[in-house]
């Protein structure tokens, strides 16, 4: 099931509440992000359904970085916390976010995609004049409990 704007996701201890989507569109592939929120602190999840509607068993859980000092374009590694993050993906991309997703704008963008040791993943994209990166893992998706939310305007009965 994909995850909706509304639904809760447990991961890690917390409890989050999906206030919003971004969706890539790059080469040919659908990848679906949710902006989940727990008080101040905003988790990005990738959806467990990929462009195809297969399931996928691993998703990234993702968080924002701010501590990473680079230029675009990135070089092909990067040093980040003492690990090596080797370049695996670099395209262009189109950006639709839905719902409360204040990081980001809609529109064309630039993503570079790494892998380091251990299942970790550090993403940087770039569009409408502005750097975003994240970083987090790959996790099974067993360890992420997914409750569906009511759909706007549903009521309790």
């Amino acid at each position: 099931m994909p995850i909706q704007i509304r639904d809760v996701l447990s991961f890690s201890g917390r409890d989050y509440l999906v206030e919003g989507t971004a969706t890539y569109r790059l080469a040919g592939k659908v990848q679906v992000f949710a902006r989940a929120v727990d008080g101040d602190v905003v988790t990005w999840f990738e959806s467990p359904l990929d462009g195809e509607g297969t399931s996928a068993e691993r998703l990234l859980v993702l968080r924002e970085i701010r501590d990473l000092d680079l230029t675009v374009p990135p070089p092909e590694s990067i040093s980040y916390h003492r690990l090596t993050y080797v370049q695996r993906l670099n395209a262009r991309a189109a950006l639709e976010t839905s719902g409360n997703v204040p990081e980001r704008a809609d529109g064309p963008l630039q993503v570079w995609r790494y892998r380091a040791a251990g299942d970790l993943t550090l993403q940087i994209d770039e569009g409408a004049g502005r750097v975003f990166m994240m970083a987090g893992e790959s996790v099974h998706r067993g360890m992420i409990d997914h409750l569906p939310g009511k759909p706007a305007g549903e009521s309790d009965r």
